[in-house]
């Protein structure tokens, strides 16, 4: 366990990178109101192993790090099932919306427009295998460079560039079939 000395430096250095981890943590928990446990025991494994953290190191790195590795574990664990049923009619009770009335539909309800959009989108994330989505996501929301993610995830530079790429392919796939299964695109 570190020294106490050490709380206010740990603390200083987690709470800019707080939201950030918080929101990676959100993203690929499979229960949502998990997201905040799978969080704390990051940031607690990361204090019981702070010693271990080299000064002027990548802190947010290291952090997400130990976060990976939480989530990794947890959801290996869990054996969840990752279909969702897609609720076809969820955009418009006559399953699609016509091009003419789209706008007028998007204007009037965008909640329910935008609630139904999110939801196939958490599903298209959750249908990728979870390197593909740590990377994506790692990449293209955290905005970390593929040699970060590569250190981190101790896997080859181009093996992160092929599952960024894969999980692009993937998401554009399921993502282009929902929009067709609910008629938001004929």
């Amino acid at each position: 366990m570190p020294q106490t000395t050490d709380a206010n430096t740990f603390l200083e250095l987690v709470a800019p990178v707080r939201d950030s981890l918080y929101r990676f943590s959100l993203r690929n928990v499979w229960q949502q109101d998990q997201a905040g446990d799978v969080l704390q025991e990051a940031v607690m494994t990361a204090w019981r192993n702070f010693s271990q953290f080299e000064q002027g190191t990548n802190f947010k790195a290291w952090m997400f790090k130990i976060l990976l590795n939480t989530l990794y574990r947890l959801n290996r664990k869990s054996h969840r099932a990752k279909a969702a049923s897609i609720d076809a009619g969820a955009l418009d009770a006559g399953g699609y919306i016509e091009k003419e009335d789209a706008w007028t539909s998007i204007l009037m309800e965008p909640e329910r427009v935008k609630e139904a959009l999110d939801d196939r989108i958490v599903q298209a994330l959750e249908s990728l295998a979870d390197m593909e989505r740590y990377c994506f996501l790692l990449r293209l929301l955290e905005d970390f460079s593929y040699r970060e993610i590569s250190e981190q995830l101790e896997i080859p530079l181009g093996t992160v560039m092929s599952h960024v790429y894969r999980a692009r392919m993937k998401l554009r796939e399921r993502l282009t079939e929902m929009a067709m299964e609910t008629g938001i695109i004929k």
